[in-house]
């Protein structure tokens, strides 16, 4: 039976993303624009605070949000002032966050609404090694341009061609399956082709590989 009171007032920016309410979520910020930056907490015990850009990523990740419906939210929190380049310290952006996670449609729209991309993740990575490693070509092609090529993460020691040779091998959660595409486009770009990755069984030990990473060796 209906009350007459319109749920989404009840509504918090938490749940209207993992509902993808879109329309409840622009009231919601309409009411406190603030809310588009405001911390969102979940996980065990709460102990997880997350910006809502990237909690839209999060929940895509896994699988909470449909594919398809998260554009609109993340839509939503830009118009309502949601900083694209938000960074707690010692931890990633949103952009970071969506290459990661594999959001790559995310990642598109927040490099377009202005993410920096040379910003570095919890150990040194930006969002480029995370599109490598997934296999995202069509965001490391927007990043390719406007990223250092050759900066290594500071826990693997590797360029974001050294990840998309990994991911190439290890496909890891939520590949996108593109690596190959995103090796060419960083060959092409320019980025460095070291002996080591060369000498690495990764390589040796796939055609593939070799004949793409051999075309432009230093």
């Amino acid at each position: 039976m209906s009350t007459g009171v319109d749920e989404r007032h009840h509504l918090d920016v938490k749940t209207a993303i993992e509902t993808s309410d879109v329309t409840a979520l622009r009231q919601l910020l309409a009411e406190v624009p603030i809310r588009a930056n405001e911390l969102i907490r979940w996980g065990k015990d709460c102990r997880i605070a997350t910006h809502p850009l990237h909690y839209v990523s999060d929940m895509l990740f896994d699988n909470v949000l449909q594919k398809g419906k998260e554009l609109a939210l993340v839509e939503a929190l830009i118009q309502a002032g949601a900083n694209v380049n938000f960074q707690p310290e010692g931890k990633e952006t949103p952009l970071i966050g969506a290459a990661s996670l594999g959001a790559e449609e995310v990642g598109l729209r927040l490099f377009d609404a202005g993410a920096r991309p040379e910003l570095r993740g919890g150990f040194g990575e930006t969002a480029l090694h995370w599109a490598a490693l997934l296999g995202e070509d069509r965001l490391a092609g927007r990043l390719i341009p406007a990223t250092d090529l050759n900066l290594k993460d500071e826990k693997y020691k590797s360029t974001p061609l050294g990840w998309a040779v990994h991911g190439w091998c290890n496909p890891p959660a939520g590949n996108h399956g593109r690596q190959r595409e995103v090796v060419v486009l960083l060959v092409a770009a320019g980025a460095k082709v070291e002996l080591d990755l060369l000498g690495s069984e990764e390589v040796r030990t796939n055609p593939a590989i070799l004949a793409v990473l051999s075309a432009r060796r230093d």
